[in-house]
Order: structure tokens, then C-alpha cells, then sequence
């Protein structure tokens, strides 16, 4: 049986948002399972990780309130841009509270590669 460990970060981050919407906080959270330890080198990874998950349609960047998730009324372009300007001048080293920076919502595409990794991990051989 797989367990979690085999895991990559972006697998990680999409079964979480199967669940609850994912904050950069989280995000960082997933990048251990890529073995990087270094707290910049995280840094550089989580926001790159959050580009990908963006560009490629597997979450969507908003706000969450009590309603719930608000997509931003924003380009995926200046979505990112919004992402890594105000991690790098606000929280530079420091790991983002939950709910700081970003809430990221996935994807109907997102949710079935989670559902996928799901299945993988259930599979005993």
C-alpha cells in the first residue's frame, strides 16, 4: 500500500483542497515531501508551486469569508504577481499565517487529480 509519503507537494496541496481550501501557509507546508529544508529554498518552491497550481487550472486564488470561497477578479498574471509581491514584501522569511496572502479553491480538475492520488494510495498490490 502507497502511503502519503509518495506524494509530491502538489498532490499533497489538491487532496488537501479536496477538504478545505488551501492557504499559502499550507502550501508551504506540502513542499517537506520534496525534501527541501531550507527555509528560502521552501519559500522560492511554495511560490512556485502556487504559480503552477494556478497556471495550470488546478485552484483558483481568492479570499474566503464566511460565504465562502471569492475568487479574485484578477488575470492569472496579476494573480501571481499579487501572490509572490506581497509574500516577499510582507512576510519575506516568515511561514504565512493561515489565511494570509492567499485562499486557494480547487478546481473541478484539481479535485479529480486528488481523487486520483487518493485511489493510488488506496490500491494494495
Amino acid at each position: 500500500m502507497s502511503d502519503m509519503e509518495d506524494r509530491t507537494p502538489r498532490e499533497d496541496v489538491l487532496v488537501g483542497g479536496l477538504d478545505d481550501w488551501a492557504d499559502a501557509g499550507w502550501v508551504y507546508s506540502s513542499t517537506r515531501l520534496a525534501g527541501v529544508v531550507d527555509a528560502e529554498s521552501r519559500r522560492i518552491l511554495t511560490i512556485g508551486l502556487i504559480v503552477e497550481l494556478i497556471v495550470e487550472g488546478l485552484m483558483i486564488p481568492g479570499d474566503v469569508d464566511e460565504q465562502g470561497h471569492h475568487p479574485w477578479v484578477l488575470s492569472r498574471g496579476e494573480a501571481i504577481e499579487r501572490i509572490a509581491r506581497e509574500w516577499l514584501s510582507e512576510w519575506r522569511e516568515e511561514i504565512p499565517t493561515p489565511g494570509a496572502i492567499v485562499w486557494l479553491d480547487n478546481t473541478e480538475t484539481g479535485d479529480a487529480i486528488a481523487r486520483s492520488v487518493l485511489a493510488r494510495e488506496s490500491d494494495v498490490p
